[in-house]
C-alpha cells in the first residue's frame, strides 16, 4: 500500500520562515511545497466541482 502525505492547503503567511523560505513570493508557494510533497487537500470541491481550465 502506498501512503501520500501532505497537508490541508499550502499558502500560509504563516510558515514562512518555518517551512518556506522567509523571501518566497506567495505565487511560489505551491511549487515549493509540491518539490516536498506529492499531494495536498483543496477542498474546493466542497463548494463547487472545479473547472477543466481551473485543472489544467
Amino acid at each position: 500500500m502506498r501512503v501520500f502525505v501532505g497537508t490541508s492547503g499550502y499558502s500560509y503567511k504563516e510558515w514562512k520562515g518555518n517551512f518556506y523560505p522567509k523571501d518566497l513570493p506567495e505565487k511560489g508557494m505551491l511549487h515549493f511545497y509540491a518539490e516536498r510533497f506529492q499531494t495536498v487537500e483543496i477542498n474546493n470541491t466542497f463548494y463547487r466541482m472545479p473547472s477543466e481550465k481551473m485543472l489544467s
